[in-house]
């Protein structure tokens, strides 16, 4: 999943999270980027590949960017190869893992697929390890797509289910039923040659407890590696906002019961002995690592390609043009399609730590965090976190643990994005005059 990108601006302030950071815009983006790119990377790496066509729109969906003919689409994908080989042999250090992400990669045409894998593995410097996420659909999921991602190092497929509720998926503009569902997983765990996970979402219109907890049954029994667990939230002008103001769909849960919702999925995964790997991620055996979005919880670089790509470099984050003219006449000219720069805070670097923490470990550990903080600013930072945990503590949020680390509750990993925007928030203090 890409991170949210948006730059900061006097009128719109970003603040300090799980999933985004201010940045304030900068002059001369690609200027940024030459000088960000030409450095060492001496750090975990990402690399995130934009594919931004779907075959329809859901009600819910934000990402949507547009359907796109097939010769747009094939067009789009040699666009694509040739921003991978022009600058992915450039990057000086080991990307980890690499994600595709859209709109949907499965549009893609399984020769195109097979071709754009080929440059990210010879062109990308990859860990010998690294995981390579594909992000799909079910309908995709068939044996042409299947041996052009697997036969060329795709590891990991992130399936966007849902849920699985068959009434409450067509409700979202999904029409997939559950049983197609399930056996297009079967299939695909049959190669045995990559992790299947899923998205889940709670909080949805209409969704009870009752429809989570057969969710989470069905998770449990598909044989799956893993799956995240979002919370829904309403886009104001997306379509399902507008059926909701019309009553032509359900109300979202309150606050309070989509708490009970996260609880009942702890309380079931717990007895499944499944491995919670982040404050929204499940693990059932070792097959799933979710390497790409820890790398990301902890704020290290990603190198973006594609269309309207989103990436983090150097202290300054970078946003790929959005114009598709643009983005053909640049990558044409051998040109990086960088549109937008922000510059990060000082605070950045230390603040990203405790967002990995909070996100990938449940937890705040003050003595793994200020040693990098500046010397004259460290003793005025400690102050302000033992502050700001204390704050948690009191609203049930954390408790401390020995060795003067915090540990999240139940409802502070439920409220995990909140708890670690306040935090860094009053961190960032001591960087302040």
């Amino acid at each position: 999943m890409q991170e949210r990108q948006n730059l900061s601006t006097p009128a719109r302030p970003v603040r300090r999270g799980l999933m985004g950071f201010p940045s304030m815009p900068v002059e001369n983006p690609e200027e940024k980027w030459s000088a960000a790119f030409g450095s060492d990377i001496d750090s975990p790496c990402t690399a995130y590949l934009h594919i931004p066509f779907c075959r329809s729109r859901c009600t819910f969906c934000n990402f949507y960017s547009g359907t796109g003919t097939k010769q747009e689409i094939a067009d789009y994908a040699q666009l694509l190869i040739r921003e991978i080989r022009d600058w992915g042999p450039r990057i000086r250090g080991t990307v980890n893992a690499v994600y595709f992400g859209g709109g949907s990669p499965g549009i893609l045409a399984p020769g195109d697929v097979r071709s754009i894998l080929s440059a990210v593995r010879s062109a990308l410097p990859l860990a010998n390890d690294a995981e390579i996420t594909w992000e799909t659909r079910i309908e995709d999921l068939d044996d042409a797509h299947l041996d052009a991602t697997l036969e060329n190092g795709v590891n990991r497929f992130s399936v966007g289910v849902q849920t699985f509720h068959t009434e409450l998926r067509r409700a979202l503009g999904r029409a997939t039923a559950k049983e197609v569902i399930l056996e297009a997983f079967q299939q695909t765990m049959k190669y045995n040659q990559a992790a299947v996970t899923v998205d889940l979402l709670y909080g949805l219109p209409g969704q009870t407890p009752e429809l989570l907890a057969d969710d989470l049954e069905t998770v449990c029994r598909a044989g799956i590696s893993g799956f995240s667990f979002y919370r829904f939230h309403v886009h104001p002008g997306l379509r399902l906002a507008e059926q909701i103001r019309a009553g032509q769909m359900p109300q979202v849960p309150p606050e309070e019961a989509c708490f009970e919702l996260y609880r009942l999925c702890t309380e079931r995964m717990t007895a499944a002995g499944a491995n919670k790997i982040s404050f929204k991620h499940y693990a059932f055996g070792t097959r799933e690592r979710n390497l790409y979005n820890a790398i990301s919880a902890w704020k290290q670089p990603c190198i973006p390609f594609g269309l309207s790509a989103a990436g983090r470099l150097g202290g300054f984050r970078f946003k790929q043009t959005s114009s598709i003219s643009d983005y053909r006449d640049l990558v044409l000219r051998g040109e990086k399609p960088v549109a937008a720069a922000g510059q990060m805070p000082k605070d950045f670097p230390v603040s990203a730590r405790i967002g990995g923490e909070l996100n990938c470990q449940m937890t705040l550990h003050p003595g793994s965090v200020l040693p990098f903080v500046p010397e004259p600013l460290r003793k005025r930072a400690a102050e302000l976190l033992k502050e700001a945990a204390e704050v948690q503590v009191a609203k049930g949020t954390m408790f401390p643990e020995q060795f003067g680390g915090y540990r999240l509750t139940e409802r502070g990993c439920f409220a995990c994005p909140a708890v670690g925007s306040e935090i860094m928030e009053k961190f960032a203090e001591a960087w302040r005059k």
